[in-house]
């Protein structure tokens, strides 16, 4: 049978489901009017299984850059992905998002913690990108010769020009022979010239106005997937009176009575509960296309 085949291969974390995954017949559901549905984060690395009908947390704040799990500060969020099944004979309790079914390493095309450096082609409003004002070109530093005898009125240094060493005689001179030094050739001051400033003052009229029109930014770098992640989940945010059907609950179908609350657990699927930031009434208990027992639950709270 279809049914076993699928026990054999797919287990759900969801004491209701009789076999495949947890499943999603949307009724009432706001966020597709609202568009309040989102899919900007990567799953947590230590989700290996995010099925239809749970809930998660959209924790935006985590050090990685946000993630979806189930400890972050907003309110729970249903996990119903668009479904992907290629087979002809393949049927929705066969999908969920399994970690290893996806490859994503690419997050953004662009990084915002490695934005590209700031370049200049020609600078042409009177300084460059250091605050200079002008260059120099053609300055050269004086060359330096070990000193092999003592000579009157001669300044002599020991480092190769570091330290200047004041030689009164020739006695003094064979003091230090072997670590003197004189000039060579003498260092040349070069020109310096002044970088023009050829841009006009700033024109509040001209709204494209542009004191450097050679500044532009180098290149940037994309911006990967958190370690050992690789797929991003779309999610719902519900609304009081968000009304849908699914089998995605740990509790026992036959002993749920209607009017019973639900409340997302530690991993996001449904359980019985009096209290909590979100509730789920059972208003209908119902089956799924396939026929799988299911409950129509509304949200309270």
């Amino acid at each position: 049978m279809y049914s076993d085949f699928v026990k054999k291969n797919y287990t759900s974390q969801a004491s209701m489901v009789e076999y495949g995954y947890g499943q999603v017949e949307p009724n009432h559901l706001s966020a597709q009017r609202t568009a309040q549905i989102y899919a900007q984060l990567p799953a947590a690395a230590d989700i290996n299984v995010l099925e239809q009908g749970q809930f998660v947390k959209y924790n935006y704040a985590a050090a990685n850059g946000g993630q979806v799990d189930f400890a972050g500060a907003g309110e729970w969020m249903l996990v119903y992905n668009e479904i992907k099944l290629y087979r002809d004979i393949q049927q929705d309790c066969e999908f969920a998002m399994v970690k290893d079914n996806y490859q994503a390493r690419v997050y953004s095309p662009y990084d915002w913690e490695q934005p590209e450096a700031d370049k200049q082609a020609v600078f042409l409003n009177g300084k460059d990108a250091s605050g200079n004002t002008s260059i120099t070109l053609g300055a050269k530093p004086a060359t330096y010769k070990e000193a092999t005898a003592y000579a009157a009125n001669t300044t002599y240094y020991s480092d190769q020009g570091v330290t200047e060493v004041p030689i009164a005689d020739a006695d003094a001179f064979a003091a230090h022979e072997g670590t003197l030094y004189v000039v060579d050739q003498a260092a040349v001051a070069g020109n310096t010239y002044k970088f023009d400033d050829v841009t006009g003052p700033v024109d509040p009229y001209e709204i494209h106005y542009n004191e450097d029109p050679m500044h532009f930014l180098g290149n940037y770098k994309v911006r990967k997937m958190p370690e050992n992640t690789t797929m991003v989940p779309r999610v719902f945010k519900t609304n009081v009176g968000d009304i849908f059907t699914t089998n995605t609950v740990n509790a026992d179908f036959a002993s749920l009575a209607l009017g019973a609350t639900l409340a997302p657990g530690a991993k996001g699927i449904l359980e019985p509960a009096q209290s909590g930031d979100m509730l789920w009434q059972v208003v209908r208990k119902y089956t799924l296309a396939d026929n799988q027992k299911a409950v129509k639950i509304m949200r309270i709270k």
